[in-house]
């Protein structure tokens, strides 16, 4: 099984959602006189790679501690769009299935391009990466179960 690492580049310049806490950091203790440094990270729940549980989004629905790992690393289809979204623009499930073939239980990948847009890109455009990103239209989400 080939690992795809999905993660972007996380520190105090991350951009959070937007009206959410950036990432902080504070020295609370430097290497003199105790020979070791200390430091208090905070940020929102909105902050770099991560994944929202149901909890997030239906109060008595999974937290991530519930998943299965088998839900998280498991053989996945990976489907280019890019060529065919822009911004704002709908995806379907007829367009990936056009393009690669999805199996009862894999995860799927849908590369948009729009990371690109991402802060630490030369191309960095964070309304265009964090607003003005392609989505699935309403049937996906039955398509998708």
């Amino acid at each position: 099984m080939k690992f795809i690492d999905l993660t972007i580049p996380l520190g105090v310049a991350t951009p959070p959602w937007p009206t959410y806490e950036p990432l902080q950091l504070k020295y609370f203790k430097r290497l003199a006189p105790n020979g070791a440094n200390g430091q208090v990270v905070t940020h929102s729940n909105h902050l770099g790679t991560h994944l929202d549980g149901e909890i997030h989004f239906h109060t008595p629905g999974k937290d991530i501690a519930s998943l299965e790992m088998d839900f998280l690393v498991h053989e996945a289809a990976v489907v280019d769009l890019s060529d065919v979204c822009g911004d704002y623009d709908v995806y379907t499930s007829k367009m990936v299935e056009e393009r690669v073939e999805v199996r009862e239980g894999d995860i799927l990948i849908i590369h948009t391009g729009y990371h690109h847009f991402g802060w630490d890109m030369p191309t960095a455009n964070e309304i265009r990466y964090m607003v003005m990103h392609p989505g699935p239209d309403r049937e996906f989400a039955e398509w998708a179960k």
